[in-house]
């Protein structure tokens, strides 16, 4: 991770330059993909402009804890994705089994800012990717 994070410095520098974030993905079988993964990238990870893009999917493939994963990452949780580990528009919010819930109450809890992304893999006709998507919209708000 500390080699990861060195490679990484040239970006976040450009990054402040340009006024602007990096936020890696965890992934699985990545070097960001456990929640020891997620600790040692808090901890050594100095650079304000560099932080996680927290995919819920990934964490619930491996058994994972989302809410430790948010406890971990604070302040450098910079992205997060509403997405979990379901087949097709199950992998909505408010369409599969997952209790968002727990996982909005630790965003409060570690004073995110910025958006919940609802977010899914696959190919949908638009008209119900928009119905879904208003779906998952209106049943985030209710969590609120």
């Amino acid at each position: 991770m500390k080699d990861f994070l060195e490679s990484l410095k040239p970006l976040a520098e450009l990054a402040e330059k340009h006024h602007s974030y990096l936020a890696i993905e965890n992934h699985g079988h990545a070097l960001l993909d456990g929640l020891d993964s997620f600790k040692a990238f808090t901890d050594l990870n100095t650079s304000p402009r560099l932080g996680i893009a927290l995919a819920p999917y990934h964490l619930q493939a491996l058994g994972a804890s989302v809410v430790e994963a948010i406890r971990i990452s604070g302040s450098q949780l910079f992205f997060f994705y509403a997405w979990q580990n379901q087949d097709g528009m199950q992998q909505l919010p408010g369409h599969g089994s997952t209790d968002f819930r727990p996982w909005i109450q630790a965003l409060a809890a570690a004073k995110y800012r910025g958006h919940v992304n609802p977010f899914m893999h696959g190919h949908v006709e638009p008209d119900a990717m928009a119905a879904a998507l208003t779906k998952s919209r209106d049943y985030l708000k209710g969590l609120v």
